[in-house]
Formats: C-alpha cells, structure tokens, sequence
C-alpha cells in the first residue's frame, strides 16, 4: 500500500471538487491521497502547493 503524504496524515488535505459523471453532483477529492468529503456547506480551506 502506497504511504500517505505527510500533510494528509495530518489533517491537511488539498481539496478539489469533483463531480459525478451520471448525476453532475459534486464532492471533494483529495488529490494527494484520494479522501472523498461530501459537499456539506462547508468550504474547505484549498492549499497551493
């Protein structure tokens, strides 16, 4: 299993939206590690990096 990078360990992911081919709904993906959030109302911070 590949290791995790080192910010998302600790808690800091680099959201991105995605969305749902079929039903265009969207969520957030990280996209060092591939934690899915459901879109909650809740703007996640976003990290250039």
């Amino acid at each position: 299993m590949a290791e995790k990078n080192w910010e998302c360990r600790i808690g800091i992911h680099k959201w991105v939206l995605q969305h749902e081919p079929e039903t265009g709904d969207g969520y957030y993906e990280c996209a060092r590690c591939g934690k899915v959030r459901s879109p909650d109302g809740y703007i996640p911070p976003v990290f250039d990096g």
